[in-house]
């Protein structure tokens, strides 16, 4: 790695590392805290505009290597960076303001706009090429869906930062020699993410949270950075692998979040409420219901991301052969552990709440749980 990439990468983490006390400074003195709600875990008063300074930090990194690199430049990395650059001040916005839903989907209809004519699209899936319409309806509903699943996974110290940054590194590994801006982009990104969690991971307890600007950001970004279409000109074997594999690729990378996003949207239709709803039944919830603490709940899942990261990188480098019914395997695991989760979690349930008939039919003292959760 030549010192012009490695540079920036180094510089966007030891930026997020000075900016984030700056940042918490800033949100202390104009009250600027997470509210809580169903969907959160934590009490007390967490300044939540961490995103802003991981954004700037990712900024003034990609500035300095797209500056070392100008005569190498090509104009695709831009809109890409122009794009989220919306999503995450309209995120910060919401943060402060709480902007309503349907600004916040034009919003990002805006932002998947100008990179999809930038050639950010799904192309093909497998060896079957998309009709053009196909291909537009299918990119619009994945970078509405990852930026809103992101935004909904975040509801656990250092979570999301953890489910991106795996992201990230996967994505600087296996677009190297595919795109290599979009490479840069990622590693420069997860330098920044890495600096942020040095404050928001729960040892003991997060001392900031990257709000919705910083989620749905990182949504966008995950979502977006390998969609870039290689000319045809320019495939080699590995890339097309890459596209070969693509799709179900990023469906594993982004199945945590993808996932517990599909069963909060099943969840909520089947109650009749709103989809966007918060609520206690996240994936990290039922964790805690079942007795893990946060620190044994973030890790476990960090093991099981970066464990199907590192299954898409040994299958991107290998032979077509072999790809889909291994990575087919890994998507099925991944259902069957949230399903096995679930049920977990529902059993405890159960039990706590047939426990708690015991003992009332018994004229007993019921105890109070304020955090305990109940699924349907």
């Amino acid at each position: 790695m030549s010192i012009t990439i490695f540079f920036p990468i180094v510089l966007s983490f030891v930026l997020c590392v000075l900016f984030v006390p700056l940042t918490i400074k800033f949100c202390r003195f104009y009250n600027l805290y997470d509210s809580v709600n169903a969907r959160k875990i934590h009490s007390g008063n967490i300044p939540r505009l961490g995103g802003v300074a991981m954004m700037l930090a990712f900024l003034i990194g990609i500035i300095v290597y797209f500056i070392a690199n100008y005569s190498n430049f090509d104009r695709n990395p831009i809109s890409i960076v122009i794009a989220g650059v919306i999503i995450f001040v309209f995120g910060v916005f919401d943060d402060i303001f709480e902007l309503p839903a349907i600004i916040k989907l034009v919003v990002q209809v805006i932002a998947s706009v100008l990179v999809v004519v930038d050639k950010y699209s799904f192309h093909q899936i497998f060896k079957y090429n998309l009709p053009p319409y196909i291909s537009i309806l299918l990119t619009f509903c994945w970078i509405l869906g990852i930026i809103n699943a992101y935004n909904l996974i975040d509801g656990l110290d250092g979570l999301c930062g953890m489910l991106s940054l795996s992201a990230l590194v996967t994505y600087g590994i296996i677009l190297k020699d595919v795109f290599a801006e979009g490479s840069i982009i990622s590693l420069i990104l997860a330098a920044s993410v890495l600096g942020f969690l040095v404050f928001n991971l729960p040892f003991p307890d997060a001392k900031i949270f990257m709000g919705d600007g910083g989620s749905q950001f990182l949504g966008f970004m995950i979502a977006t950075i390998p969609l870039y279409s290689i000319r045809v000109s320019a495939r080699t074997p590995l890339i097309d692998n890459f596209e070969y594999n693509k799709f179900l690729a990023l469906l594993i990378i982004v199945s945590i979040p993808m996932i517990d996003t599909i069963a909060a949207i099943w969840r909520r239709l089947r109650d009749h409420k709103p989809i966007m709803s918060p609520d206690k039944y996240h994936l990290h919830h039922k964790f805690l219901n079942i007795g893990f603490n946060k620190r044994h709940t973030l890790f476990i899942i960090s093991v099981i991301q970066v464990c199907i990261c590192a299954a898409v990188v040994i299958v991107i480098f290998k032979r077509k052969t072999i790809s889909i019914p291994v990575m087919s395997a890994v998507y099925v695991f991944m259902i069957g552990f949230f399903t096995v989760l679930h049920y977990a979690s529902k059993s405890v349930t159960r039990r706590l709440l047939n426990r708690d008939k015991a003992l009332r039919e018994g004229n007993k003292a019921v105890p109070v749980e304020e955090d305990g959760v109940i699924l349907p």
